[in-house]
């Protein structure tokens, strides 16, 4: 994919993309963070159809949403290995002692980078983010360390911090 990027004096730069279904698509970047997000007229790409303005949280919200979605769309048929890395689910289960306990009680060396809940995805999760039966954690680690986690939340092993 080709991204092209365009100065725009004192208002920022203009990213702006073709996606596979033809539609241009741009992000304009602003000094003070904000975003502007466009979509533009098929027949004429320099004419702008509809627009959406992004407060500099919305827009990191959005970033991150999408980021999620990437990581969660990795693993929706099974782990997947990137060299030594592994970003894998691991299920809460029903009579988990972590059911109710907040997420930073796991202390574990892999990184939860999401929480799955009811379909929806809680992406870089707080860790007083309190776990339910049913949460499923996205987490990246070393195989090992993943191993671990799951052992730890089915009540197999206790955590390395305590």
């Amino acid at each position: 994919m080709e991204i092209e990027r365009i100065a725009l004096p004192s208002v920022g730069v203009s990213y702006s993309f073709v996606t596979g279904d033809g539609t241009r698509l741009g992000v304009i970047c602003h000094p003070n963070g904000a975003r502007d997000i466009a979509l533009y007229d098929r027949d004429d790409p320099t004419e702008v159809r509809a627009a959406a303005a992004l407060s500099p949280l919305e827009a990191h919200h959005l970033a991150n949403l999408l980021a999620a979605t990437s990581v969660i769309g990795l693993v929706s048929d099974g782990d997947v290995d990137v060299d030594a890395v592994t970003v894998a689910r691991v299920p809460i289960p029903a009579g988990s002692d972590y059911d109710g306990r907040p997420l930073g009680s796991l202390g574990a060396a892999a990184v939860v980078v999401a929480v799955l809940r009811d379909g929806h995805p809680i992406v870089k999760p707080d860790t007083r983010q309190a776990l339910r039966y049913g949460d499923t954690l996205v987490v990246v680690g070393t195989r090992d360390t993943i191993d671990h986690l799951g052992r730890v939340v089915t009540g197999g092993l206790t955590t390395r911090n305590g």
